[in-house]
């Protein structure tokens, strides 16, 4: 809700919602979302598109805990959310979505996401540089997740460095680290962008 705050906006604006996976820096939003929605907002429900690996595991080992209990009700996610699930193509208002599936941890499933075959998004993933030409060579513009050290569970800048320079310039990097000010030149050095929170962005 925090974001949401510092930008005029509401959970009550918020019609669509997407998860690619189910750390908590990805859904910690959804049980404010739940709450406001249903007992402020008399009982609104927000669209909430999953695909199938993340509709059961979503509900059983992330948000039961805090929505199921409710005013003596036994409630389910379906409660809070219209449900609908995500096949590989699915659509929103016109707007045609590609699942594409990314290794970040082992034994969870996450992905990005191909939009009107011209964004690519990554999602949260460890550096697959044949995924991002695959993916991002035909995209007009890329977002990709980024971090300032190699290692771990994200693709490193160093390692993003290694793309071929059309793929770097049309690449806007997120996820990164909060220190991120002390590495905008590399950033910039290597052709690429980075995306700015609470700044939107428009496709024509």
């Amino acid at each position: 809700g925090r974001s949401l705050h510092e930008t005029d906006r509401s959970f009550e604006q918020i019609d669509h919602i997407f998860i690619t996976h189910t750390h908590a820096d990805h859904i910690g939003g959804l049980e404010e979302c739940a709450f406001f929605n249903k007992f402020i907002s008399n009982g609104r429900k927000p669209n909430l598109y999953l695909p199938g690996e993340l509709i059961e595991i979503l509900w059983a080992y992330s948000l039961r805990g805090g929505l199921e209990d409710v005013q003596n009700e036994s409630m389910k996610l379906t409660d809070y959310f219209n449900v609908i699930q995500a096949d590989r193509h699915f659509e929103i208002e016109n707007i045609h979505f590609q699942i594409v599936p990314t290794f970040h941890v082992p034994n969870k499933f996450c992905c990005g996401l191909k939009i009107n075959d011209r964004i690519y998004f990554s999602g949260d993933t460890q550096f697959a540089p044949d995924m991002v030409k695959d993916n991002g060579a035909d995209a007009e513009i890329i977002y990709h997740d980024c971090q300032f050290f190699k290692g771990g569970i994200h693709a490193s800048l160093e390692e993003l460095s290694t793309l071929p320079e059309e793929i770097r310039r049309k690449t806007w990097l997120m996820h990164y680290n909060d220190d991120f000010a002390k590495h905008e030149k590399e950033v910039e050095q290597a052709g690429f962008h980075l995306a700015r929170q609470h700044t939107v962005y428009t496709f024509g």
